[in-house]
């Protein structure tokens, strides 16, 4: 009997519910407001993480490392900066990541946001830059450009393409990356930090990549996705997220064979002021 009542009750909470939901009126527009601006009157501080996986072609794990950093910007107007930039490195997968090697040479690294930061001098003031430092400001540009760039032309659950997006892109003389398939899609909105944010997912596929460093060779593919939460109150960013598969050949000087396998990378980047 006490069975016969639990389930009573607990149709009637789910019919209850369905009725309830029936009523609200959710009136979802399908373009994003055009004439939203970006509000610049006030610094934001986020905190960005990426994390490298690296794995052979049979998946067994190699090693793991960290590039954590914060990221302000709307100073005087387009100026953003980057502090506590730090990068640490594991060779076991269940450990914790330690707290790493402050990168001294990015305290206080400002600059304009704008394509000029794949340039060849860009970093160039920067002596013995690791990658990864530079991939970090690439990824923040990536950020903006899927947040910003097509924003009047994004309708509610459809995908949308620009072949503009599928160019190859100079890596500041270190290479090149070739974006294929880039489609953006605005799938909703939701609520974070407190604020209503439009939800904006990017995605790219069979990307080609090509770097020549001092003492390494690359090259492979690279898969990318990801979603950037923009605010309909002042149209900054509040949260994103990306995650990339890159299959990999890898000579290293004074090596004979080559290296073959794949790197995951999963960012957060995250406002805390």
């Amino acid at each position: 009997m006490k069975t016969k009542i639990i389930f009573a009750g607990l149709f009637l909470l789910i019919v209850g519910n369905i009725i309830n939901a029936q009523t609200i009126d959710l009136k979802i527009p399908d373009q994003l407001p055009k004439d939203l601006t970006l509000d610049k009157s006030q610094s934001k501080t986020y905190t960005m993480i990426t994390d490298y996986y690296d794995y052979d072609l049979q998946a067994n794990f190699i090693k793991k490392a960290r590039v954590i950093g914060d990221f302000t910007c709307n100073l005087n107007g387009d100026s953003v900066k980057w502090n506590n930039v730090y990068i640490s490195q594991t060779n076991n997968l269940e450990a914790s990541f330690p707290q790493g090697q402050k990168q001294s040479d990015f305290e206080d690294f400002k600059y304009v946001q704008s394509e000029k930061v794949v340039g060849k001098e860009f970093f160039s003031h920067i002596p013995q830059i690791d990658f990864r430092l530079k991939n970090m400001v690439w990824d923040m540009l990536g950020f903006y450009v899927f947040a910003y760039t097509y924003w009047d032309s994004l309708e509610l659950s459809k995908e949308f393409c620009n072949h503009v997006l599928n160019t190859e892109v100079e890596m500041a003389n270190d290479g090149t990356f070739e974006n294929k398939e880039i489609k953006l899609t605005w799938l909703g909105v939701t609520e974070i930090n407190n604020e209503l944010c439009a939800v904006i997912k990017f995605s790219q596929m069979n990307g080609k990549l090509k770097l020549y460093l001092e003492n390494v060779k690359m090259k492979g593919r690279s898969h990318y996705w990801g979603e950037v939460y923009v605010s309909l109150i002042d149209k900054q960013i509040e949260y994103a997220t990306l995650s990339e598969d890159v299959i990999t050949d890898v000579l290293i000087k004074g090596q004979s064979k080559n290296i073959l396998g794949y790197t995951v990378r999963k960012i957060t980047l995250s406002k805390i002021k």
